[in-house]
């Protein structure tokens, strides 16, 4: 238990920089977002096909990262059919279900975990997006086909066309694929070279503390600057659902954490991944849920603040759930 705590500390002083750089503007509105396509499309993959490479897939036990993702999916499933198969109920399942494990999760499981849980959470993360965004999408579609099947005149996407168009984004993801390389590299049994390895290593090595960094600068761009709530001029966007934003948080940051805890718990895996599953189950509403909504233009607002809000919960459920976890486990 102390390992996570003195993780957390600098997790919230890195995000807590970041919030004050953007109080201070030291980075722009554009510096944010090019920052974001450095640290996705260059520290990242980097990261991730470094550590990937290295590991020994016959020793690789992947019944915990198959664990989360059965369950994940059931659990995104089941609250699209509550919520209805609308592009607004797939929104609402989507960030209840979709973890912000890159940004925050990998930084806080390597600073309490080391090398060991590093190589869990990556080997989760490289099948992430391939498998949660492909099914989100698929689920979106349909739903945008259903809607838009009712107006007269639309050219409705076919089912096979709209599964190879999620598919490929998928594969193709700056966390995907690098992940998929470098797994693929460590089956060659070669080792990268130090021209290489140390480059990587070193871009590596930048991707948490950036990371946080830009967590916070988003943090403050919706509490610090008013936007929480904000509609747009033109009215188009209608003013955040706070009981919709409620939900998004709860389902994310409490519910579940529980039910991949319960999983791990009648699976009897072992401490170090079951902690780690539920540990990236407890992360804040991921990043790629406001991507999908400002796609599909449903729901940005409770989005955006659903985000924001659950950051700031996590400081709070992430000690407690893995409180919860040591009480359960012993």
């Amino acid at each position: 238990m102390p390992a996570i705590f003195h993780a957390l500390l600098p997790v919230i002083l890195m995000v807590s920089c970041g919030y004050l750089a953007g109080k201070l503007r030291w980075v722009s509105d554009q510096g944010l977002k090019d920052i974001s396509k450095l640290v996705f499309n260059l520290l990242g993959p980097a990261l991730l096909f470094r550590t990937l490479s290295k590991v020994q897939l016959a020793e690789l036990d992947l019944s915990p990262v198959m664990m989360y993702h059965v369950l994940t999916l059931l659990w995104f499933t089941a609250w699209v059919m509550i919520y209805g198969l609308t592009q607004h109920g797939c929104m609402r399942a989507l960030g209840g279900t979709y973890s912000n494990a890159v940004m925050i999760g990998i930084p806080m499981v390597s600073l309490a975990y080391g090398t060991q849980g590093l190589v869990y959470i990556l080997t989760l993360v490289s099948v992430h997006a391939l498998i949660i965004l492909t099914y989100a999408t698929l689920l979106f579609e349909i739903a945008s086909a259903r809607e838009a099947g009712r107006m007269p005149g639309t050219q409705v996407q076919s089912l096979r066309t709209t599964v190879l168009k999620a598919a490929k984004a998928a594969v193709l993801h700056p966390v995907s694929l690098p992940a998929f390389l470098g797994l693929m590299f460590s089956l060659t049994g070669f080792e990268l070279p130090e021209l290489i390895d140390k480059p990587l290593d070193w871009l590596g090595r930048s991707f948490s503390p950036l990371a946080l960094i830009m967590v916070g600068i988003q943090l403050h761009q919706v509490l610090g600057r008013g936007k929480l709530g904000q509609t747009k001029t033109d009215g188009s966007e209608p003013a955040v659902i706070w009981r919709e934003v409620f939900q998004i948080v709860a389902l994310k940051n409490v519910f579940h954490p529980l039910l991949i805890l319960t999983g791990g718990y009648l699976l009897g895996l072992p401490p170090l991944p079951m902690t780690v599953m539920m540990l990236t189950a407890c992360m804040p509403v991921g990043a790629n849920s406001y991507l999908f909504a400002s796609r599909y233009k449903v729901r940005e607002a409770e989005v955006s603040v659903s985000l924001s809000l659950s950051v700031v919960f996590a400081l709070v459920s992430v000690p407690a759930m893995l409180a919860l976890q040591h009480a359960v486990t012993g």
